[in-house]
């Protein structure tokens, strides 16, 4: 019979990984980021389209955009919640900038659905794509080649 944790002990070894810096784990984890955001931008432009009628109003498409705002806000809220544990609360970087923002943009997804539209704070997802865009830049530094 094997135990369990033996099993959850490598999950965990490579997620660790994942943000560290230099590491193809965090390679990928970066660009699997900036498509997720970029896909958010890209949820936040229908929206403002569908704000100013360049859209038609279709309830449909309003639910979808609220829908896809939980699945995006819930997704950055796992995200957030790993790199506390592992980057912020260890290296003592909780109240960074980045940090702020990320969990700004995660409050601007999520809140809409329970206290009222914070629309102005999804304009720091901007911010965010750029951060994971320049991490991923520098491709030297990660082990890929």
């Amino acid at each position: 019979m094997t135990n369990i944790a033996d099993h959850k002990l490598p999950v965990l070894e490579a997620v660790d990984r994942s943000f560290d810096l230099g590491t193809k784990e965090n390679y990928i984890l970066n660009h699997i980021l900036l498509f997720v955001n970029l896909l958010l931008v890209g949820v936040f432009a229908i929206d403002i389209a569908e704000s100013f009628n360049y859209l038609s109003h279709n309830d449909s498409l309003h639910a979808w955009i609220r829908d896809a705002e939980i699945i995006f806000g819930m997704l950055f809220l796992m995200e957030f919640t790993l790199r506390s544990v592992f980057v912020y609360i260890p290296d003592k970087k909780f109240l960074s900038r980045y940090s702020i923002i990320n969990a700004l943009v995660i409050v601007s997804l999520l809140a809409p659905h329970f206290i009222g539209n914070l629309a102005i704070l999804r304009f720091l997802q901007i911010y965010k794509v750029y951060k994971v865009y320049s991490l991923g830049k520098d491709q030297r530094s990660y082990h890929t080649q």
